[in-house]
């Protein structure tokens, strides 16, 4: 079987959920009759994007290999998808794919990442993270800040340092996240959006596959095909130690080393909880 099967497959599948989410009315069509099922007709977005029947049943189908670059516009403009959600759709069509083989290797932290988490200030927890989520390198604030999930620097992490299983496996990340339903929505947004690029990586259809055997909201979210990339933004703890605060974060790539990102987690100047933080 090609190596792209499963993109394909992937690709007809995350079209045809877009498909089921439209409403006539959003697309300026007349509602009509009832329709036995949710969002457009196949007819309808062929039409819609000015593309064949025929082609289309075969796009969702998983049986139309290599859509071009037009074809791929017509349909992001057809289902109003966002930037995130777009990349997504041609990162399973084969453009702008990051790792070309299906066998990836061990990895090993960026040495940029590394060397930009030792200038950060003291009281900044800072960790670089790798393509499916796994915290590859941490400082003692990141340990502090996400209990259960990290141990002291310089050992091995366990299986909760990984960003997915953390939210939906520890029941420490329940306690801690105030917000844990939209933390939850956004790390399965952000894995969908990667798994685009890597869909043909054996940990990460190793990782899914996990969490969709061992956590119902796991699974449930991950039949949304949900796309987000979130790059800043901010996350209210209820943490055991440092009580109810909010920590803001940032999110870059690491160019050395693609498919790595380095986030920081900053809180307020002049708080107890960073006077707490600087003190590890």
């Amino acid at each position: 079987m090609s190596r792209y099967a499963d993109r394909s497959r992937e690709l007809g599948a995350f079209v045809r959920e877009r498909r089921n989410r439209l409403t006539p009315a959003a697309v300026g069509l007349p509602a009509g009759v009832p329709r036995r099922t949710p969002g457009l007709r196949r007819e309808e977005v062929a039409e819609l994007a000015g593309l064949s029947v025929g082609y289309y049943t075969r796009l969702e189908q998983g049986h139309a290999a290599h859509p071009s670059g037009s074809v791929l516009s017509a349909l992001a403009r057809t289902f109003h998808l966002s930037s995130d959600e777009e990349r997504h759709l041609r990162a399973l069509a084969g453009e702008d794919v990051s790792r070309p083989g299906g066998v990836a290797a061990p990895e090993r932290p960026s040495p940029s990442g590394l060397r930009l988490m030792s200038l950060v200030v003291p009281g900044t927890a800072a960790v670089v993270l790798g393509r499916t989520g796994d915290v590859l390198a941490w400082n003692d604030p990141a340990r502090m800040l996400f209990p259960g999930r990290l141990p002291e620097p310089g050992t091995d992490p366990g299986p909760a340092s990984n960003n997915v299983r953390y939210v939906f496996q520890c029941p420490e990340a329940r306690s801690l996240f105030v917000d844990w339903a939209a933390v939850a929505d956004d790390t399965v947004a952000h894995l969908r959006s990667a798994a685009g690029h890597l869909v043909d990586d054996p940990a990460v259809r190793a990782l899914v596959q996990e969490l969709i055997a061992t956590s119902p909201d796991f699974a449930t979210r991950w039949t949304r095909r949900d796309v987000r990339e979130r790059v800043t933004g901010e996350k209210r703890l209820n943490h055991p130690t440092l009580g109810r605060i909010t920590v803001t974060y940032d999110v870059t790539a690491l160019l050395d080393t693609p498919a790595q990102w380095l986030v920081i987690y900053s809180l307020p100047k002049a708080t107890r909880a960073r006077d707490a933080m600087v003190g590890t």
